[in-house]
């Protein structure tokens, strides 16, 4: 297409035209023939070199000769960046620089705006500058991106000696400014990675950009020609940067990270570094990867990826390290500064090292190596560059028998709750964790193919334990329960294993609570802290099941999980393993409104473990409100509205509110309804109240979720209360995407003022689609189908159904639609959304109050939300 429409064009821009079709087409066919990825973009550097060059000579040639002889004799056509160092992918963008003396600028400009627009003509992005050779340098000593894309610089055309003062200069400057250009050579990398994930284990990875991608490996090259002078990786760890092992990893993750963003260039049709899943099962499957012993093939694809990344991320970390060693000194000022500690390790003034006649001992021993990291993890200090890179060697030999001294030892690091995470992860990082836990290797780079974790397995584990250490200084409710503990080994130790069942066949958590108790025995945990790490790790997920997708107003509910708990200690545990699980899924995914369903939960809990009924928060209020109404008349609608409230209704409601509500109520003509919207700072949410009564209107439930989703409001709860007289009173929590904070006041009386429409109206909602420009993409691998599942063995009211579907617009109303017309009683409903999944739970109960049982109905209700509910969420 692009050689057709180019035919209207000068003949080189048409040579351009089909050169670049061509030589895409060659580019393709060597990657399908199995060539290597450094092979493929060396080809594709020199096929757009030649058709950069063609128009280049072109646009010369169309030149008068008097300016065609000042072009080459005083400028100089320069590629840099990924075009300078032959790493052309097959849509990658061609950097492209015009230096000049400075006299002809008019004239160069002239050809540079033909060569941008030629090349594009032609079906090339390209990047271009133009630039004389002092302001390339000056532009290089202040933009760190610049600088590293110039490093790599090299003549394609025109005169030699522009570009041979620009890379003599740019040498001088950085001789006289090294360290300032390393420093921001690493913060603009730092940056540029943390725009991607921050981690090595994010599970939808830039290939070039994220941390541990090509971009790491281009820094590595660049650091080591800045501060070693080193012009290859072999030469780096000839000077010492990196180790042999480091050179060769990174030149085998090289090798794989480019070969896939070649396939991934190839199978868009343009550039694209991102690796989604669509892309992951793709390349899973040309590898012929098969799911097998639990594991899909993509997951054993990924762990293929993340073994890449993380040794890469390893490798810039070392660098780094020798980077901040203070060269021949270093010796004689840990000697000065430093002090000696067990005869074998010199700590401070920076680091924590063996020292050197202790080396191969503290390396060979599990146990000394686990006393390196208690003395890094008490110190805040990292492990010296040689002795990481001699413990990281001998590792592989180590002996796999268990240790009873070095499991004492390993068990002893979680007497610091606070820091025991950092010593957990140099542990994991050079391999010993799992020699003292060795399912833990099974979980090491294992991909979590769903839509709810953004890392992978291992490192979801070790974040979830930052998380919980990071509540001893909170000032929430999660703070005032950690400090409280007795004793925090328990917790931490199931927050390490409590995933440690996925990968496998078998249900996770059953799986992990064996698991478990295995690891438990091995390391020689006491009796009844291995029973406590093995319920938690069984019921790890129990509490977040009941706070986000059940009714906690229903008393059944709570005294089951409290008798399955069993005591208030095991219920604290699980109740910051919860918080720090949930938080430690990905980035948003812990919220204030989270945190208070799972404290309503666990507060609930302990009433009852602690001897205070279900009830007793119903008894309370029902105390309150005789005293805030003890002044008034026995026929004051307030009053009489109080005699006979529900249960739920008293238990989830301030006093004060009932009183407010129930004024509303009693104020009502026939047929009215009233409804407010009220921001809740303290959760960032908006709380909408709709009061009137049951034979006002059929369906109330279902117009007020079509209202609420029309008005672009996000639903988290729902509460229906109906009194024994036929008022009701229904509680909803919203989020309201169009405000960061509060909403003005007329935004709220707006949201009011629908609902009154939605109910006394018969006109069906409608829903705008929500756009997002910076949201990501759905994509089918990701999809998952709608699901829908009855559950009646939970609660002794209620039949509890639950929805599984993609998020959408008018999802929720689509559902509610659908109960309402099978003539089902709505009687709570919990919205939970996870990144871009929903489970909607809705307590329900057929016509007369009993359960829904009947296996046809089921049944049939079923078939009628899935069809509701496909042409909302798109095809599965």
């Amino acid at each position: 297409m692009m050689a057709e429409q180019a035919a209207a064009f000068r003949p080189s821009v048409a040579r351009a035209a089909a050169a670049t079709a061509e030589a895409r087409g060659r580019i393709a066919a060597q990657h399908e023939s199995g060539g290597q990825g450094w092979a493929v973009c060396v080809l594709a550097t020199e096929l757009f070199d030649a058709i950069v060059l063609d128009v280049w000579e072109a646009i010369i040639a169309d030149l008068s000769a008097d300016d065609a002889d000042l072009v080459r004799r005083s400028a100089s056509l320069v590629a840099h960046g990924g075009c300078g160092r032959a790493e052309m992918a097959p849509w990658s963008d061609l950097d492209l620089m015009i230096l000049h003396n400075g006299r002809i600028a008019p004239l160069v400009a002239d050809v540079a705006r033909r060569l941008l627009q030629d090349l594009f003509d032609a079906g090339l992005e390209v990047g271009q500058s133009v630039r004389t050779v002092g302001e390339a340098v000056s532009l290089a000593g202040g933009d760190a991106t610049i600088m590293s894309s110039l490093l790599d610089c090299r003549r394609l055309a025109g005169a030699e000696e522009p570009v041979r003062r620009l890379q003599q200069r740019l040498r001088k400057a950085l001789a006289r400014g090294r360290r300032r250009h390393v420093d921001r050579l690493v913060e603009a990398r730092r940056e540029e990675a943390d725009k991607h994930g921050r981690t090595v284990f994010v599970l939808e990875p830039n290939v070039k950009r994220s941390p541990g991608g090509l971009r790491d490996i281009q820094l590595v090259r660049w650091l080591g020609r800045l501060a070693f002078g080193a012009e290859n990786l072999p030469d780096l760890a000839q000077a010492g940067g990196i180790s042999r092992a480091d050179a060769d990893a990174l030149r085998d993750a090289r090798e794989f990270l480019m070969r896939i963003r070649n396939d991934l260039h190839l199978a868009a049709g343009k550039a694209a570094d991102e690796l989604t899943r669509d892309q992951q099962v793709r390349l899973a499957a040309a590898r012929g990867l098969e799911s097998r012993d639990g594991l899909l093939g993509v997951e054993r694809f990924m762990r293929e990826y993340f073994g890449h990344t993380r040794r890469v991320a390893q490798a810039v970390d070392t660098l780094l390290r020798s980077l901040r060693r203070w060269g021949p000194m270093a010796a004689l000022a840990r000697g000065l500064f430093g002090h000696e500690v067990d005869g074998r390790f010199r700590v401070g003034p920076v680091d924590v090292a063996a020292t050197s006649a202790s080396l191969p001992r503290v390396a060979g021993s599990v146990r000394e190596i686990v006393r390196l990291a208690e003395l890094s993890m008490l110190y805040e200090m990292p492990v010296a560059r040689d002795t990481w890179e001699a413990v990281r060697a001998a590792v592989p030999a180590l002996p796999r028998e268990p240790d009873g001294v070095a499991n004492e030892a390993f068990l002893a690091l979680f007497a610091h709750p606070t820091k025991v995470a950092a010593a957990l992860r140099w542990l994991h990082d050079v391999g010993v964790l799992e020699i003292l836990i060795p399912q833990f290797e099974h979980a090491r780079n294992l991909l979590q193919f769903n839509s709810f974790h953004k890392y992978t397995v291992d490192e979801h584990c070790l974040i979830a334990i930052e998380r919980a250490a990071a509540f001893a200084s909170a000032d929430d409710w999660l703070g005032v329960e950690w400090r409280s503990l007795r004793r925090t080994r328990p917790l931490l130790v199931a927050l390490l294993l409590h995933d440690i069942g996925k990968g496998f066949v078998e249900d996770h958590s059953v799986l992990g609570a064996r698991i478990s108790r295995e690891v438990a025995t091995r390391l020689g945990l006491p009796e009844d802290e291995a029973e406590i790490v093995e319920f938690l790790v069984r019921r790890h997920l129990a509490m977040a099941h009941l706070a986000f997708r059940r009714d906690v107003g229903d008393d059944t509910l709570v005294v089951g999980f409290a008798g399955d708990v069993g005591s208030p200690e095991v219920l604290r545990m699980l109740a910051l393993l919860t918080a720090a699980d949930v938080s430690a899924v990905g980035p948003g995914t812990w919220t204030q409104w989270k945190s208070d369903l799972l404290a309503s939960l666990f507060y609930k809990t302990l009433g009852i473990l602690d001897g205070d009924g279900p009830t007793a928060a119903a008894d309370r209020t029902r105390r309150e409100l005789a005293r805030l109404v003890e002044d008034r008349p026995a026929d004051d609608p307030v009053v009489r509205l109080t005699r006979d409230l529900p249960t739920a209704y008293l238990g989830a409601t301030p006093p004060e509110r009932i009183v407010e509500e129930l004024g509303r109520l009693g104020r009502l003509s026939a047929g009215g309804v009233f409804a407010t919207a009220r921001w809740q700072p303290e959760t960032s949410t908006v709380a909408v109240t709709v009061g009137t009564r049951e034979d006002v209107v059929v369906g109330i439930f279902h117009r007020v979720t079509g209202s609420l989703t029309s008005q672009r409001l996000e639903i988290l709860a729902a509460d229906i209360h109906t009194f024994a007289d036929g008022h009701v009173v229904d509680h909803f929590t919203v989020l309201d995407p169009d405000f960061t904070g509060e909403p003005p006041a007329d935004r709220l009386a707006d949201i009011a003022a629908a609902i009154k429409a939605a109910i006394l109206g018969d006109r069906p909602p409608e829903f705008a689609p929500r756009w997002n420009p910076f949201a990501p993409q759905v994509r089918p691998a990701a999809r998952q189908p709608v699901r829908v599942a009855f559950d009646n063995q939970s609660s002794l009211q209620a039949t509890i159904l639950e929805v599984f579907a993609h998020d959408a617009p008018g999802l929720l109303y689509g559902v509610a639609k659908v109960l309402f017309d099978a003539g089902l009683s709505v009687q709570a409903a919990k919205i939970g959304t996870y990144l871009d999944q929903v489970v909607d739970a809705f307590h329900v109960t057929a016509a007369g109050g009993g359960k829904l049982t009947d296996p046809e109905r089921q049944q049939a209700i079923r078939a009628a939300i899935e069809k509701a509910v496909a042409p909302i969420t798109g095809p599965a």
